[in-house]
């Protein structure tokens, strides 16, 4: 009876060990399949991680799992450089047909020129997508940060009397630059509510003076159909130089934008605002209001260049009659991509005319301002940075009879970009 309860005892216990051998690797394989299925969880709601993965699965040559994971990803959160990462995978999978539709999807004002040489590195010759507006939801923008230096910083706030027998004073100066724009859109009805930031700083090094600081918020409502769109809403600025507060703009700006074609885009945008200016006083004060209304053409080729040219007209209202002005403006700018890799060449250039408004006791005034601006640029540290350096000139030309010396001054400038939200 004895054997026979230890016999019995005996088998349970190795059938229990034998038991513990079989759980051990299932449950070692279960916590596999659980960390795989967490990365895959973890993977589709990080659009980033999702990258990382693909990216490690594509160099292993498992394209089949890579594009999986990028599936997994556009399901829960899509974003423009997951689908073209997805659109190169296809065209290694040999299905252009598919990857055609998925680049369809693709809003090609969004698309980072590194980005992009991805795609035609993989697909070959294939057609960039058209550049649509801002979608209803998102947040995106620029922003750069570099230094800057100016054959004349001095001149660049000041200006200056022109008297015969009397050497005009110049200083070239180096600075710390720094700008860009943020937009937040969030969708409500047919619409979408919008909020912005946007800002620039320039702070000498030397003793120039040149030092100025100007931020502009806006919120407002906008609407994009199939080919109308429009915006609408307040907006504040306010600008300090050297230190100290200058001018507190604040109204309404509106946009309407109608496209045209197969990426051109027709823009007409109106801002209205008060101006208080520090410092005014009732024999001179800047104080009025502000009123611009421009008027561009935008479009981008097939090469994935992108241009516009537009006209401004502009008129300023002062207490202090004279300080007021009406003028005009025009303005281009060029985009070209340079070979495969993201690079890029960049021109802009703008030149305006103001006439100051005639006054009893003030000599009429008149001046022209042009700017033209030449820059290089080509990928940093990916997803979306950017160096870029610039070589720009700003001239100043003034009527004789208002006795003010002209300017002019070559500027040099190397930053760092980043645009982000694409």
């Amino acid at each position: 009876m004895m054997k026979g309860a230890q016999h019995r005892r005996s088998i349970g216990l190795a059938a229990a060990a034998l038991m513990a051998g079989f759980a051990s690797p299932a449950l070692a394989q279960q916590d596999q399949q659980a960390s795989e299925l967490d990365a895959i969880i973890d993977t589709a709601n990080d659009p980033e991680a999702a990258l990382r993965l693909a990216r490690e699965q594509n160099d292993s040559g498992d394209l089949v799992a890579a594009a999986a994971t990028l599936e997994r990803a556009l399901i829960t959160r899509p974003s423009t450089a997951v689908r073209l990462y997805y659109v190169a995978t296809l065209c290694r999978l040999d299905d252009r047909a598919r990857a055609q539709i998925e680049l369809g999807q693709v809003n090609g004002g969004r698309i980072a020129d590194a980005e992009w040489a991805g795609v035609v590195q993989a697909c070959g010759t294939i057609e960039r997508p058209i550049a649509k507006g801002p979608s209803n939801r998102g947040i995106f923008g620029q922003l750069a940060l570099g230094l800057a230096y100016d054959t004349d910083a001095l001149g660049a706030l000041s200006v200056s009397f022109d008297f015969p027998g009397i050497t005009g004073v110049s200083d070239d100066d180096a600075a710390f630059i720094a700008g860009g724009q943020i937009e937040g859109r969030a969708p409500v009805g047919q619409g979408y509510v919008y909020a912005g930031l946007a800002g620039e700083t320039k702070n000498a090094f030397g003793s120039s003076g040149l030092d100025y600081q100007i931020g502009t918020a806006r919120l407002g409502f906008g609407q994009q159909g199939s080919r109308i769109g429009f915006a609408a809403g307040g907006l504040v600025t306010h600008a300090r130089l050297q230190g100290d507060p200058f001018v507190t703009e604040y109204g309404g700006q509106a946009d309407l934008f109608v496209s045209t074609g197969r990426t051109g885009r027709i823009a007409l945008r109106g801002v209205a605002v008060h101006q208080d200016y520090t410092g005014s006083f009732p024999f001179f004060s800047r104080d009025g209001e502000r009123y611009d209304l421009a008027l561009d053409y935008s479009a981008t080729t097939r090469r994935g260049a992108n241009w516009v040219i537009g006209a401004a007209f502009e008129e300023k209202t002062a207490v202090t009659t004279s300080l007021g002005y009406r003028g005009v403006r025009a303005y281009s700018a060029f985009r070209e991509p340079i070979g495969q890799a993201g690079s890029y060449g960049l021109l802009s250039s703008t030149i305006r005319f103001v006439d100051f408004r005639d006054a009893m006791f003030v000599t009429d005034r008149q001046e022209i301002r042009t700017f033209t601006r030449g820059a290089l640029g080509t990928p940093l540290f990916g997803s979306g940075f950017d160096i870029e350096a610039g070589l720009s000139h700003t001239r100043r030309d003034y009527n004789r009879s208002s006795f003010l010396r002209d300017y002019d001054s070559f500027g040099l400038d190397l930053q760092i970009v980043w645009n982000f939200g694409k």
